[in-house]
């Protein structure tokens, strides 16, 4: 994978995407650009193809104005400009959410405080909520210690692995829901195990009783998501939900889905504190990060958060939850079934390290010094299909920036393009290959064109900066351990052969998985 170097000298030129005032560039006859939801990966390329590496386009909502201008770039060393221009209240892609800020205002949610959207925003509101939500997630010694309890739920979501095989998307969103609840409650939640699936379709069966609410929460978090896509998309619903304030019958179906989560995460929430408060905790829930967070809300007295703003935190971290890691594990899961010559060396490496503790995972064997080639996987998996079509989206808070020689004014929106699957900067870019993450392979680009894919900007989903995702580390464990524990289960196999023929959802792209197949090891 390596690039001839070009010349740092150099500069790609500006280039605009024809845009409308109000509509931007979203009319795809007029503007050119793409923004079909279920060809994002293609998207990306068309549009370098058609622009170049440096271009304005325009989102209402997302980007600034009338047009909603935003700024296309590929190259991260021009990129961290901006990053180091975010200053002490950077924006992020949060805020441009418009239907879900509007959704916590009008649900009373105790994150907003009238039209200061805390977490959703970038003041000092936002700095005390942020502070308080990343303590005991982005600390590396805190997130190590909640990998017990995301290991046995792997591991018993990984036992019924084989009986979801119709309905992997779905098997793998309650997954990312019971690991998370691990790490949130302490609570080996299993709804993967307890969701019978009936028919050939897919589609979702019986569900023991104790955890319907459970299912019913994960599906009203993708529902959630998946209107707050096609939100984000329409000039129209912003409009008349935004500036005439009529709701749309969009909107409406995310409002219903949103009051479920809310219903339901809340009285999760409640729950657990009112036997906190009556000290009927167990010794694995009382080292939860909620136990935690509640003890430290209680002993930062006025000056901290309230106590409603802390459950309000905590459940848009839950429904945050069951999206993201679900999407990643989703395209390392296929990847690992297209490639059956990797996926069995990471067996042979798995099985190895195991052997020397018990046969069970744990942060040691995570760790990468451990498992190197697992680690590996998941950045090829990162790098091929990314769960965001683009790397990140941030403005320069600070002040006017200079980017590829041209000024942009303070506060411009910025987004970082994908080249990571590029042939620009990749050879054979579909090809899946763990092997390019090996300090070798890493060492041989340097100098050329390729070491851009070596940024560390590249490196996860999870953004950078100050708003970097605060649950990254909890989510990179969720990923490691199910990922690991199905591998050391089962020998995985799909009735596809190629990439190409894999169909891909749009929000956080996700594949629609086909029916795998799943052998027990020996």
């Amino acid at each position: 994978m390596t690039k001839e170097k070009t010349d740092e000298t150099s500069h790609p030129v500006l280039q605009n995407a024809p845009s409308l005032p109000f509509v931007g560039s979203l009319i795809t006859k007029y503007s050119g650009v793409s923004f079909d939801m279920n060809t994002q990966y293609e998207n990306g390329l068309e549009g370098r193809r058609r622009f170049g590496d440096f271009f304005t386009l325009g989102v209402p909502g997302f980007g600034t104005g009338l047009h909603g201008t935003l700024y296309s770039i590929t190259d991260p060393n021009e990129m961290m400009k901006i990053v180091r221009n975010e200053g002490a209240h950077p924006s992020g892609l949060v805020e441009k959410i418009w239907a879900l800020r509007k959704g916590l205002k009008d649900s009373n949610s105790a994150i907003v405080d009238g039209e200061d959207y805390g977490l959703l925003g970038k003041g000092e509101r936002w700095k005390k909520q942020r502070t308080f939500l990343q303590t005991g997630m982005l600390c590396p010694k805190a997130a190590r210690g909640f990998i017990p309890g995301i290991v046995g739920a792997a591991e018993m979501a990984s036992e019924i692995a084989p009986s979801h095989a119709n309905d992997l998307n779905n098997y793998l969103n309650y997954c990312a829901f019971d690991m998370f609840s691990s790490f949130m409650f302490g609570e080996l939640t299993n709804t993967a195990g307890s969701v019978i699936t009936t028919t050939t379709t897919g589609e979702d069966g019986n569900s023991c009783e104790s955890n319907d609410e459970n299912v019913k929460f994960v599906k009203a978090a993708l529902g959630v998501f998946h209107h707050l896509d096609a939100l984000g998309m329409s000039p129209w619903d912003y409009f008349m939900v935004e500036k005439i304030g009529i709701k749309t019958k969009q909107y409406r179906a995310f409002e219903d889905l949103w009051d479920t989560v809310r219903e339901i995460g809340r009285k999760k929430l409640y729950s657990f504190m009112e036997r906190h408060e009556q000290g009927n905790l167990n010794d694995i829930e009382k080292a939860s990060y909620f136990a935690s967070a509640i003890d430290r809300q209680a002993s930062e007295g006025p000056d901290g958060i309230s106590r409603d703003e802390m459950v309000e935190l905590c459940l848009f971290a839950l429904m945050v939850g069951v999206d993201t890691t679900s999407s990643v594990t989703a395209w390392n899961l296929m990847h690992l079934a297209l490639n059956p010559t990797v996926q069995n060396k990471l067996h042979e490496e798995l099985s190895a390290v195991v052997s020397q503790n018990g046969g069970k995972l744990d942060a040691n064997v995570l760790s990468k010094s451990s498992t190197p080639y697992l680690h590996a996987c998941i950045r090829e998996s990162h790098r091929i299909t990314p769960a965001f079509g683009q790397v990140m989206s941030k403005s320069n808070s600070k002040s006017a920036v200079e980017v590829h020689g041209v000024t942009l004014p303070k506060d411009s929106v910025t987004a970082l393009a994908h080249i990571s699957y590029d042939p620009t900067y990749v050879d054979n870019p579909r090809d899946f290959k763990p092997e390019r993450w090996s300090a070798e392979a890493v060492s041989s680009r340097k100098g050329t064109r390729s070491e851009l894919v070596d940024h560390p900007i590249y490196r996860d989903p999870f953004s950078q900066g100050a708003r970097r995702c605060p649950g990254s580390r909890v989510a990179t464990n969720e990923v490691l351990s199910i990922i690991a524990q199905l591998v050391l289960d089962w020998k995985i196999t799909s009735p596809l052969t190629s990439l190409d023929d894999v169909p891909y959802d749009s929000g956080l792209i996700k594949p629609i998985m086909p029916r795998l197949e799943f052998t027990a090891r020996a």
